[in-house]
């Protein structure tokens, strides 16, 4: 069954299922919680249950019609809303006046894809449902033009808002939206997750550390996503602390865009974990990376403790820059001064 597929996440789905139960569906859900840990399953699966012909009162069949056809995202009656550069990729929108599609969810694509739809009537389903995924892609105009739909839903509707950084939403959208909290996913599901579907144990541990909490993430990490990190890594452990322009040079090589400078900072964050952990107890310390003892042993030789965990606050600050929209390059740039002239 749907919600069955979705791992780890037993409290946000009893919330939903007990709303089934009661049928008593929120007009408004917002589902929020770290990237890859199940919420869009969740939101696909509500929309099933909601709809199912089979009859359970808390999930649905996944194999009906209304079930096979929401799976497949062709059901008339549940709308998906996404950034509109991806529904202009897929074929599914196309922006008006032949602009450039925007990387955001845009007043556009809610007043002709929710209130207008929404306007009409139901087609087959018992229950409409629209899903924005991702909500917090929705630009200040857009979130404006749902707070009506949000204030005033239609009958048997229900809005469901998935969320990475829920806080990036209008508080007036916010407080008329149920939260249902998605936590991050234990290390070991995730590693077992991995093994299940191939990985070696080695390549499950290395991609659960680099995605912590993620399923969806790690899997994303393929053996050669997985070396490019380890080569982050070792280059970091091996930079010195008078050799400014190979600073540069790392900052500019993994500061190519923002999502892999994001990538790389939580991927020190990780590391210098490791090397505080060697630092206090030694060699037979438990790592999070272990393929990368070496690096971690040759680097605590040189970087104690406490210079570990002063560098990992020069990293989170770098990946706070890099949420105000900080240059990336220059964001691990002022990371790297930190370290050796901080």
């Amino acid at each position: 069954m749907p919600f069955a597929e979705i791992l780890g996440q037993d409290r946000a789905l009893g919330a939903l299922r007990a709303a089934l139960r009661r049928g008593a569906l929120h007009h408004a859900y917002l589902l929020a919680g770290p990237e890859g840990v199940g919420k869009a399953l969740a939101a696909r699966a509500l929309a099933q249950a909601a709809n199912c012909e089979a009859g359970a009162p808390d999930d649905a069949c996944g194999a009906c019609p209304p079930c096979r056809k929401i799976a497949r995202e062709v059901h008339p009656d549940v709308l998906w809303v996404r950034t509109e550069r991806e529904m202009a990729r897929a074929g599914s929108w196309e922006p008006k006046g032949g602009r450039t599609p925007s990387r955001d969810v845009v007043v556009d694509q809610v007043r002709e894809l929710v209130d207008r739809r929404l306007s009409l009537r139901r087609h087959e389903g018992r229950r409409r449902v629209v899903v924005i995924d991702p909500a917090d892609a929705m630009n200040v105009q857009a979130q404006n033009a749902l707070l009506k739909t949000l204030e005033e839903p239609p009958p048997d509707t229900t809005l469901v808002l998935v969320a990475a950084a829920a806080d990036a939403l209008l508080p007036t959208v916010r407080s008329r939206c149920l939260r249902v909290p998605f936590a991050p996913l234990p290390a070991p599901l995730v590693e077992a997750r991995l093994a299940a579907a191939g990985r070696t144990p080695a390549e499950a541990r290395l991609a659960a550390a680099l995605a912590p909490g993620s399923l969806g993430r790690a899997l994303a990490l393929d053996a050669a996503a997985l070396d490019a990190r380890r080569g982050a890594v070792e280059e970091a452990a091996g930079l010195g602390p008078d050799d400014a322009l190979s600073w540069i040079e790392y900052a500019r090589a993994r500061g190519a865009d923002r999502e892999s400078a994001r990538e790389t900072c939580e991927l020190l964050l990780v590391w210098l974990r490791d090397l505080v952990a060697v630092g206090a107890a030694g060699p037979g310390a438990p790592l999070a990376l272990p393929d990368l003892a070496a690096a971690t042993a040759a680097a605590g030789a040189r970087v104690g403790p406490v210079e570990a965990l002063r560098r990992r606050d020069g990293v989170r600050r770098a990946l706070a820059a890099l949420r105000q929209n900080a240059s990336p390059a220059l964001a691990l740039e002022r990371m790297l001064i930190g370290w050796f002239r901080g």
